[in-house]
């Protein structure tokens, strides 16, 4: 029963950073007057995608818990930061529309899930390999926000 109400607790962790996240929405402003590339994925299916990695994320994060290893404690705080970096990402992106900005945090998001990769690794291998998606989508997103970012101006002056 503990390690069901651990892996529940990881969940609502993650459901809470969505719910959160998803309260910065793109809206007019991303709709219709962001200039967006063809192969942006509609938004059905970044929701999509993000519901997957949100239950990857949790589930990963309770395979280290449930190690009861030291070093868990650490490891579980990367994935902590890189959780807030996901939902700090949506607030400058979209609340703040500031698309160089978000570059930047996402930026340190992928970053922190790198570390997090790593550092679950040493503690159980499957964690590890959840995370793999979360990066790999961080990256594809990365490449997508860089996009935006050069064909809505781009130039240090939306950054600074």
């Amino acid at each position: 029963m503990y390690r069901l109400a651990s892996l529940a607790v990881f969940l609502l962790l993650v459901i809470i950073a969505a719910a959160v996240s998803g309260q910065f929405v793109g809206g007019d402003w991303y709709h219709q007057v962001m200039h967006q590339p063809s192969w942006n994925p509609p938004a059905m299916v970044m929701a999509s995608v993000w519901a997957v990695l949100y239950v990857l994320m949790a589930v990963s994060a309770w395979m280290v818990w449930d190690t009861k290893r030291g070093i868990a404690a650490v490891a579980l705080g990367w994935w902590g930061l890189q959780l807030m970096l996901g939902v700090s990402w949506s607030w400058v992106f979209f609340g703040l529309q500031r698309p160089g900005y978000a570059l930047a945090v996402l930026s340190f998001w992928l970053l922190a899930v790198l570390i997090v990769i790593k550092t679950f690794r040493s503690i159980k291998r499957e964690a590890s390999s959840l995370m793999l998606p979360v990066a790999a989508w961080l990256l594809f997103s990365w490449v997508l926000g860089f996009v935006q970012w050069h064909l809505n101006g781009g130039g240090m002056a939306s950054i600074l």
